[in-house]
């Protein structure tokens, strides 16, 4: 059954367009944690925390400094290491088309490591 994603401004309650919202939507699939994310083309910023940094955060362009503060606020000391970065942030764009999760893994040649080269 597809699902759709719904984010929102922690701190206005907007939503993000519709290429920032795809944007957000496929962060969800990776494995990070504790990490200030810029999601493009809309600059919003996510919070990927987990565990003892609590749920995911999301911040429009206006409320970005609102986000990072309260943040700092409430994991100063928990999450010293993570909370405190300074931008600039990583980006993430929309994928091109949308992955098969059933597809072959397909690796370049140009990194594969030949261990028994040809004479």
């Amino acid at each position: 059954m597809p699902i759709r994603y719904v984010f929102r401004c922690e701190i206005c309650g907007i939503t993000p367009d519709e290429a920032t919202r795809s944007a957000i939507a496929n962060q969800c699939q990776e494995d990070m944690f504790g990490e200030f994310i810029e999601a493009m083309p809309g600059r919003w910023l996510v919070w990927h925390a987990g565990g003892l940094l609590g749920p995911a955060r999301y911040a429009c362009p206006e409320h970005r400094r609102a986000l990072m503060a309260r943040l700092r606020f409430h994991y100063a000391y928990t999450g010293e290491q993570w909370v405190w970065k300074r931008p600039p942030y990583p980006q993430r764009w929309p994928p091109e088309a949308p992955s098969d999760p059933n597809a072959p893994l397909v690796i370049p040649d140009s990194l594969l490591i030949d261990e028994h080269p040809q004479a």
